[in-house]
């Protein structure tokens, strides 16, 4: 039987999960009281003030889950694998990308963390495909991209427009040419 202090836990977890579909699941071993701080700020102030890391029991991590998911058992598939030994959860950012680059950034700086796994959607990552999605562009790089490959036909087609009206234009500058020439005979 929990806790009524473990009840509490859980059930203050499954309110703050219950509209998170997407989330990432760290190992923190080694990561000190203060560099677990600095990771939270640089989180923050990357993703926004709703994004949050919790470090957790993990035993009240999948009840919480399993409470949020509202049947879905979450906690006895793949994420049930994530959550074994000390892990922490990182989520509520709205750019998914940009947390995991976060995440991804500061392991490669410290070290100290590794992802075990995560949520995105709904649909559970395997560590590897977390570190790929941490890999993707920027969102204004991507929309840039975007705007590029929308723009080069259009440009292209101004173009061929543009020497259409040139070649036009030279056409007619030679046949008054021709025309002022047979005048002056």
């Amino acid at each position: 039987m929990p806790s009524r202090l473990n009840k509490l836990v859980v059930d203050e977890l499954s309110a703050k999960f219950r509209g998170v579909d997407t989330c990432f699941f760290v190992d923190f071993t080694g990561l000190s009281g203060r560099k677990a701080a600095d990771l939270r700020y640089q989180i923050r102030s990357a993703c926004g003030e709703d994004t949050t890391l919790t470090v957790v029991k993990t035993s009240l991590a999948k009840r919480a889950l399993a409470q949020a998911a509202d049947g879905q058992d979450l906690a006895d598939g793949p994420v049930g694998e994530y959550l074994e030994g000390p892990t922490a959860i990182a989520y509520g950012a709205d750019d998914p990308v940009l947390l995991a680059r976060t995440l991804a950034d500061w392991a490669r700086k410290e070290a100290s963390i590794r992802f075990k796994g995560g949520l995105l959607v709904g649909r559970p990552l395997a560590p590897d495909a977390v570190a790929e999605l941490a890999k993707i562009p920027p969102k204004p790089v991507l929309m840039g991209h975007v705007v590029g490959m929308i723009a080069a036909p259009l440009t292209s087609l101004l173009n061929v427009g543009n020497g259409l009206i040139r070649k036009l234009f030279a056409l007619c500058d030679a046949l008054a040419k021709k025309n002022s020439e047979a005048d002056s005979e």
